[in-house]
């Protein structure tokens, strides 16, 4: 399952702070059991929620366990969670893992109207919201070049990332 959290960071000025506290946070989550893998990504385009973070998870069961609850989620984000806005979390199935996004490729985040825009040669892998804030129906995920997706950047329903950093994977 994808845990997919989306966000704004409203205080810019701190983003240096800010992308510190979130690679902890990402190595917090990892320790969690059934945390798998974890990668960052910015939108390399105007977007409401221009931050997404793909979380790898075993399933929804997570999130209401004690471990979670404890250490991670939105009670846990400090002073971060007033410095985050439009910030949406989703569970989807559909997918087992998450992309393993090179830092020289960009992660398509495609809305359900928007795939139809997509030239051919774009795999898209589609997902169902099954919990969290289901604040979308399904969204669909294709890993391309760079050169492709800066291509599509402004694309309705489409929005192009680039990686912050390399995905994170649970230490066995």
């Amino acid at each position: 399952m994808i845990y997919m959290v989306e966000m704004a960071l409203l205080d810019t000025a701190r983003r240096t702070e800010w992308d510190a506290w979130y690679v902890t946070h990402q190595h917090l989550l990892l320790a969690i059991p059934g945390f798998r893998a974890s990668q960052r990504f910015e939108s390399i385009h105007a977007a409401e929620s221009p931050f997404v973070a793909l979380h790898e998870v075993d399933g929804p069961e997570i999130f209401t366990g004690p471990r979670y609850r404890a250490r991670a989620g939105p009670s846990n984000t400090g002073e971060w969670q007033a410095k985050m806005g439009n910030w949406h979390r989703n569970l989807f199935d559909g997918l087992d893992h998450t992309p393993d996004v090179s830092l020289d490729a960009r992660l398509l985040v495609v809305e359900a109207d928007g795939g139809s825009a997509l030239p051919d040669r774009v795999s898209v892998e589609w997902m169902k919201a099954v919990g969290l804030d289901r604040s979308v129906q399904r969204r669909g995920l294709a890993v391309v070049p760079s050169a492709t997706g800066d291509g599509l950047a402004g694309t309705r329903g489409v929005r192009v990332l680039k990686p912050i950093g390399p995905r994170l994977r649970r230490e066995a």
